[in-house]
């Protein structure tokens, strides 16, 4: 598996990173967590500081197009990246039920 980081751009109001990258494999696809680790390491991050946001694959090419942020810190990710959605089996907290007003007679 070789990673070659083909930009970086600097976003300062943002406090990230954009990365475009191209990653050649060999075998099966790479999955998303294979990605974000490569990369990692690359970078010499911690993996928590990375977001990939996008995996371009081509049918039996054996190279895919990555795109992904790099951020400062793990607030900069909760305050900038929009909400992840729950995975299924997650429960879920029911929501209080609040009294109910009496009304006058």
């Amino acid at each position: 598996m070789e990673l070659n980081i083909t930009e970086k751009k600097e976003e300062p109001l943002l406090s990230r990173v954009f990365i475009k990258a191209e990653l050649f494999y060999k075998g099966p696809t790479i999955s998303n967590k294979d990605v974000k680790t490569s990369l990692a390491s690359s970078l010499g991050a911690d993996e928590k500081l990375i977001v990939v946001k996008h995996i371009y694959s081509s049918f039996g090419s054996g190279n895919i197009k990555i795109t992904a942020y790099k951020y400062n810190s793990e607030k900069d990710i909760k305050i900038i990246e929009p909400k992840q959605k729950e995975k299924k089996g997650a429960v879920k907290e029911a929501p209080q039920e609040q009294p109910k007003a009496e009304g006058k007679k």
